[in-house]
């Protein structure tokens, strides 16, 4: 269980760094999808409290991410910012 909340913040981040909140949706489904096929033999108490506790954790890190995200963008000198601008577009 503890592998899947660390996985789930850490990849959480990542994608609040990087994505829209949108992308939670295929995030949250493919979490759920893994968490079940690799049940291994638990209850189905343990599965679910698994499932609520990745989810949360994609979601918290997510939250963390784009914090993060607005942060360096805000601190980030002017040219820099310009630069990034022109790379995206």
């Amino acid at each position: 269980m503890a592998i899947f909340l660390v996985t789930g913040a850490i990849i959480g981040i990542l994608l609040g760094l990087r994505f829209k909140v949108l992308v939670l949706v295929p995030a949250s489904v493919l979490a759920a999808v893994i968490i079940i096929l690799s049940r291994s033999g638990h209850e189905l108490s343990v599965i679910v409290l698994t499932l609520i506790g990745t989810l949360v954790a994609l979601q918290m890190g997510y939250l963390a991410g784009s914090v993060l995200r607005f942060l360096a963008r805000s601190y980030l000198p002017t040219r820099y910012r310009r630069h990034s601008a022109r790379e995206n577009q």
